[in-house]
């Protein structure tokens, strides 16, 4: 029996990459499409095929795709959102029909959005605390406003030509580290203090919930979706979140014991090096995932941000000092912030 057949748009992102990853492990025929050859040689040491091209331009490299099965969409652009979503989406409905004339079924779109689309929780300790669910009404910060919406949309709206579940992972850590990126960049500048002045402020409070979840757990929720019994995941919307949120208390504590440095908690002077991380910790969010385990028995497998904290550093370091695709991303975002622009953000 042939291996099935997975396209990820967005290929060399943080989730496309690991998408990738996750999906040729599990033995599938795996192709990442991505702009430039940049990051080929990363995909090719994966055993991922890499496409060279842009969703506004798919005859560039359609005509040698074989029939799909999956088609992960872990691309985005927040600024044009929608110039951007209209290009995935036609680029979807072609592999899909011409998928279909090759004799296969509908594909199974995967289409990433993210847990901000709930909007907070309530912080820890505080009374009517409760998790955002799938069931959870959608109340996004404005600039994810497209991505939720189309997210809604495309889940139902195209079933004669493909079935579709929609993903929102949580904050995301591990390799090189998104957006937790950013406090080791200011974790760094700390060090550059004098000594007896190593103090970092973080703009929130002790009891901020902080759910993420590893990269590669995600990855592997994504394999989880796709190998799932159709019937039951399409049209669907999932969460992906480790098995319990953390607080900022519990990161802060690993912070000062292992970084050797001072945490105060407090407001964010506009553009300074802490005004992104009031987005990252003063956005608190419980969000529950028992829907995903329940129909798919995905669960998470790393370790929680603070447990694996020495662990995730080092790998921080690593792609820090490559200047992985993902850590350079995660660093203009931060820098193009500012305080009122950081809570826009997708984290």
């Amino acid at each position: 029996m042939a291996p099935k057949t997975v396209l990820v748009t967005g290929a060399n992102g943080f989730i496309g990459s690991a998408a990738c990853r996750a999906f040729s492990l599990a033995g599938w025929t795996t192709y990442g499409l991505i702009r430039s050859e940049r990051s080929a040689a990363d995909l090719i040491r994966e055993e991922v095929t890499p496409i060279i091209g842009s969703p506004a331009d798919p005859s560039t490299f359609i005509s040698t795709l074989p029939a799909i099965d999956v088609i992960a969409t872990c691309s985005e652009d927040l600024v044009h959102y929608q110039a951007h979503f209209n290009d995935v989406l036609a680029l979807i409905k072609q592999v899909s029909a011409r998928s279909k004339a090759q004799g296969a079924g509908k594909p199974l779109v995967i289409f990433t959005s993210g847990c901000k689309d709930y909007g907070t929780t309530l912080r820890h300790g505080e009374a009517g605390l409760a998790p955002h669910t799938e069931e959870s009404p959608l109340r996004p910060p404005p600039i994810l406003v497209p991505r939720c919406e189309s997210g809604v949309h495309i889940l139902t709206a195209y079933t004669d030509e493909f079935d579709c579940v929609v993903t929102r992972p949580t904050t995301l850590y591990g390799r090189s580290s998104s957006f937790y990126s950013q406090l080791f960049q200011v974790l760094d500048q700390a060090k550059t203090q004098p000594d007896g002045t190593r103090v970092v402020t973080i703009p929130s409070t002790p009891t901020s919930i902080l759910h993420g979840t590893h990269i590669d757990d995600v990855g592997a929720a994504y394999v989880a979706l796709a190998t799932a019994p159709r019937h039951i995941v399409a049209g669907q919307a999932y969460n992906i979140s480790a098995h319990r949120y953390e607080t900022l208390a519990e990161i802060v504590a690993v912070v000062e014991r292992v970084e050797g440095v001072k945490v105060s908690y407090g407001d964010a002077a506009s553009g300074s090096n802490t005004t992104f991380l009031k987005a990252f910790f003063d956005f608190p969010q419980w969000v529950g995932s028992d829907k995903l385990r329940r129909d798919t028995g995905w669960s998470d497998k790393k370790s929680l941000f603070h447990e694996g904290y020495q662990v995730y550093r080092n790998t921080y370091r690593l792609a820090a000092e490559e200047k992985s695709e993902q850590f350079v991303r995660a660093s203009k975002i931060a820098v193009a912030a500012d305080v009122n622009e950081a809570n826009k953000w997708s984290v």
